[in-house]
């Protein structure tokens, strides 16, 4: 007699697979859509030094100044290299478990998320969103939200660098109708409702949204940022941002 899949629990899913990681040296990442197509990658790319990074993320490292605030931090490889190179650094992320991985590597973290960062005691020169963190805006009704709470962390002549790639770079027939789908339903092309697995545990579901430049331009539009340039990659793209 077969025995049914138990189903699973509901979880800080993302931060279990970061310790595996860390603990046994590499781990699986099962990013599962709500299309019920699954991704899958491998988590040690969080571990990872700059040199396997996509090319805008390391540019990003040398457009940053002063004190950097790194939302979504993960297992920290951006705060670890920020830090190397002498910035004040801190680092955001809504898993417990990835906060308390950055804390046993020495590196600053806090719970939070890009819309409620926390109560932060200091002000950032920059803000990053690394590895395609300009997802984190999530959609057209929440990017104002969040953009705003960046706002409101930032120092006067603060900048917000963020990456990201055109979803319509992704040319499968299964990634079109999914855009198609999301055009017909008002939402943005890229806009994914996603959720994180890792052995018995999954995240909730959240949106998270892959970006044109001109996706972004309309995004920040009456919001405190504006758009100062873009500098386009092999595949993904930087967007720089400056205070209005």
């Amino acid at each position: 007699m077969t025995t049914a899949p138990s189903r699973p629990t509901t979880g800080d899913a993302f931060g279990a697979m970061l310790h595996a990681c860390w603990r046994d040296g590499d781990a699986q990442e099962i990013l599962e859509r709500d299309d019920g197509r699954t991704y899958h990658s491998r988590a040690a790319a969080y571990f990872a030094g700059p040199d396997t990074w996509p090319d805008v993320d390391r540019e990003l490292l040398d457009r940053v100044h002063g004190a950097v605030l790194d939302i979504g931090c993960g297992a920290g490889r951006t705060l670890v290299e920020l830090q190397a190179r002498g910035h004040p650094v801190l680092g955001v992320d809504p898993s417990p478990g990835a906060v308390e991985l950055c804390h046993q590597r020495g590196l600053p973290a806090s719970r939070g998320t890009a819309a409620e960062p926390g109560e932060l005691r200091d002000r950032f020169d920059t803000i990053v969103l690394t590895g395609n963190g300009l997802g984190f805006l999530e959609s057209r009704d929440q990017a104002p939200r969040v953009l705003q709470a960046l706002a409101d962390v930032a120092a006067p002549e603060a900048s917000l660098l963020g990456t990201s790639f055109d979803p319509a770079r992704l040319s499968s027939a299964a990634e079109h109708r999914y855009r198609e789908r999301n055009l017909t339903a008002g939402r943005l092309p890229g806009q994914w409702t996603i959720r994180v697995r890792h052995a018995d545990l999954v995240t909730d579901w959240f949106d998270y949204v892959f970006l044109s430049a001109e996706d972004l331009e309309e995004l920040t539009r009456g919001t405190p940022w504006r758009v100062h340039r873009i500098h386009h990659g092999d595949f993904h793209y930087l967007a720089h941002l400056v205070l209005r």
